[in-house]
């Protein structure tokens, strides 16, 4: 599966953290998408279903957090692909988002690897 045919929606409050990712995700050869809250995410969903291959999304986002989003998300589309990260998260409630249909769960701090690693595991499945 090659990445410059896949697009990424990066869903992330801090502008930092959204640079580094949009890089990351380019010089992978992702396509990718931004946006700095839950509503904007959503409404960029909307807007580009068909083109959005998956959707990394912090969990704690002005106006509506990561799982909320989530929700949303799988209300417009039952299939969407998402990847929570966050601060911190303890592995019972980490574990309880991955049963609830998130395609995985990561920690921050995070390596490069394990979020590309996380994205590819994501489109093949």
């Amino acid at each position: 599966m090659e990445a410059k045919q896949k697009t990424i929606l990066v869903v992330e409050d801090e502008t930092p953290h959204l640079a580094f990712l949009k890089k990351l995700f380019e010089t992978a050869g992702y396509s990718v998408l931004t946006a700095k809250d839950g509503i904007e995410a959503i409404d960029a969903y909307k807007q580009r279903l068909k083109s959005i291959d998956v959707v990394l999304c912090d969990m704690a986002l002005p106006s509506l957090g990561g799982w909320t989003v989530f929700m949303s998300l799988r209300e417009i589309d039952p299939d969407v692909k998402m990847i929570l990260t966050s601060g911190y998260l303890d592995e019972q409630v980490k574990s309880s988002f991955v049963e609830g249909g998130v395609k995985d769960f990561i920690v921050k701090p995070y390596a490069a690897e394990t979020l590309l690693r996380s994205v590819r595991q994501a489109l093949e499945n």
